[in-house]
């Protein structure tokens, strides 16, 4: 009898770790809340993106590939978001934005991916609130992104924000970019991140850094699924880039990106 109820005790527990792990795994579905504060207050249009000005303080550069019908919900497209590091918000979409809307990267993640590269308000990012509420109102007003499937990338100050907006909002991002981030998250926000696919980078020559953000990167790569940590021993301050690679792998960041969104083949 004792025994029987030892086996019934080990099977509760057993059922509960996998419902548990399950529990961590699931992917909800993001709501989108309508908020003026965020919709277009001035739009134009230079080359092929959209600068636009919100009521919020928060402005924006938005890509969408001509080919895309933009009012066409079934077109789907992901949607790459952006953040700077400090003081970079005048060149967020030069010279962090350019990097998804080339050639090579707009085909390996199919052809049509929206690149979203969102200023700070002042020269940093603060309230993630905010920038969630931004980007649900950009899936609303363009019926052609997946709100499923949304990524963000960020650039020291801007990794450091994407990696808490991403645990602020575990249903927003279904993958993160974070190179030289220095955010040092707290238990319950690592368990909300376990859902969402990470790709952490930090270089040891990087002093003050290194030392915060390497330990919630390799943390990261643990207990969420398909991540990577990767680390490197002299290249300072710096930021991801489309080929590099985990040590002793061969998976480019691209590749590794396209992957995470679904997307299955390049064209």
């Amino acid at each position: 009898m004792k025994t029987k109820r030892i086996c019934i005790l080990i099977a509760l527990a057993l059922a509960l770790i996998c419902l548990a792990f399950l529990s961590l795994r699931y992917r909800g579905q993001m709501n989108l809340t309508y908020d003026k504060a965020y919709w277009p207050s001035t739009r134009l249009k230079s080359g092929p993106w959209y600068w636009t000005l919100t009521p919020s303080g928060i402005n924006y550069n938005l890509y969408i590939p001509e080919s895309v019908n933009q009012e066409n919900p079934e077109q789907k497209i992901p949607l790459i978001v952006v953040f700077h590091g400090n003081g970079e918000k005048a060149r967020v979409k030069d010279k962090y934005g350019r990097l998804f809307i080339t050639d090579e990267a707009q085909e390996t993640l199919g052809g049509k991916a929206a690149v979203l590269a969102v200023q700070s308000r002042v020269e940093y990012y603060s309230d993630p609130h905010a920038y969630e509420r931004l980007i649900q109102n950009i899936a609303i007003e363009y019926p052609c992104i997946d709100s499923t499937r949304i990524a963000g990338w960020g650039f020291s100050q801007g990794a450091a924000f994407v990696q808490e907006l991403a645990m602020y909002s575990p249903y927003l991002f279904k993958a993160v970019g974070s190179g030289s981030s220095y955010y040092s998250a707290s238990p319950l926000e690592l368990f909300k991140a376990a859902r969402i696919r990470f790709w952490c980078a930090t270089a040891k020559n990087d002093a003050g850094i290194y030392e915060q953000g390497s330990r919630t990167g390799k943390i990261l790569s643990l207990i969420c699924p398909e991540s990577h940590y990767v680390e490197y021993e002299k290249r300072g301050h710096f930021y991801i880039e489309l080929h590099d690679k985990p040590a002793k792998k061969t998976i480019r960041f691209i590749d590794w990106l396209a992957e995470s969104l679904d997307i299955l083949e390049p064209l």
